[in-house]
């Protein structure tokens, strides 16, 4: 367990060597099955799993692992699985500098904040998938410019045959059907400034709307208050540091805007059911070292 904070891995990190923007390889060649330190990545992450069993913890949502399922991890969620020793598929690690290429496009669903982290697939629909990457393994290696941008189109009709799917099995995620420019803004805004800002009349500032709107629009996107939503987001970052680091939790609760610690142990129950400590003690199924 990291003393004050959670390990962030790079690519190099995890593989020892260093790649440019694009890593693909199969997981049963250099993947590890046992990853149970939590962690972070610098980069996008997502894992083809063409057969395997075992956990996968994604920010506190626990997934059973199984055939013909996709994940998708973001730079800062912290996860880490335990696999069985004959899980194999892909792993797709992109950098944001590369995931920004296609931005101004329409966003990827599964990157955005607060959705599933899983897509399962049939073994058809899956099958099509592998033979997209067996393509893009192929012409990775190459270093002309010409194969770099035909990669590049590679790697870009993969996300958007994913985002299609993904967009079928979770509507109520698609990035296309809701006002997503205030609302990605708003957790945007969120993930930036949660730890010091906790008023919906900030957010509703920086995004030139009224706070009252700003309520409307999370609660018939979001599903809740836009004042739970910030709040969802700093608990969010308190679990992560409880069951990661050795951080006390009056350390953890003034590293997150709380000066009162009775204060921020009441606010942790009343959206997790547990306080602090509670939570610290039972969280089991991180370990203390890979």
């Amino acid at each position: 367990m990291s003393k004050d904070s959670i390990p962030v891995l790079s690519v190099g990190s995890i593989l020892g060597e260093e790649t440019l923007g694009i890593t693909l390889f199969r997981h049963d060649v250099k993947g590890r099955n046992a990853f149970e330190q939590p962690h972070k990545h610098d980069f996008f992450l997502v894992f083809f799993v063409e057969k395997g069993s075992g956990i996968h913890n994604i920010d506190f949502t626990q997934y059973s692992v199984h055939d013909n399922q996709v994940y998708f991890v973001r730079p800062d969620q912290v996860h880490n699985w335990l696999l069985n020793e004959e899980t194999n598929g892909f792993q797709l690690m992109l950098s944001p500098e590369i995931v920004t290429v296609f931005s101004g496009l329409s966003p990827f669903s599964f990157f955005e904040q607060n959705v599933p982290s899983c897509l399962t697939l049939d073994e058809k629909r899956f099958q099509e998938f592998q033979k997209h990457l067996h393509e893009l393994e192929l012409i990775l290696p190459e270093k002309e410019l010409l194969a770099k941008e035909i990669t590049l189109l590679h790697l870009h009709l993969i996300l958007k045959l994913l985002q299609k799917d993904y967009k079928i099995q979770f509507p109520q995620h698609d990035a296309a059907a809701k006002p997503e420019k205030i609302v990605k803004n708003f957790n945007f805004l969120i993930d930036r400034h949660f730890n010091e800002e906790s008023s919906v009349h900030f957010y509703a500032d920086k995004l030139n709307i009224t706070p009252n709107y700003l309520n409307i629009l999370s609660q018939r996107y979001l599903k809740m208050p836009a004042g739970d939503v910030i709040k969802e987001r700093t608990i969010l970052e308190a679990k992560r540091l409880l069951s990661s680091t050795d951080l006390s939790i009056k350390e953890i609760a003034y590293q997150l805007g709380f000066n009162d610690n009775t204060y921020f142990s009441k606010v942790f129950k009343k959206y997790v059911g547990k306080t602090p400590g509670d939570f610290k003690e039972s969280y089991k199924f991180y370990h203390t070292s890979p």
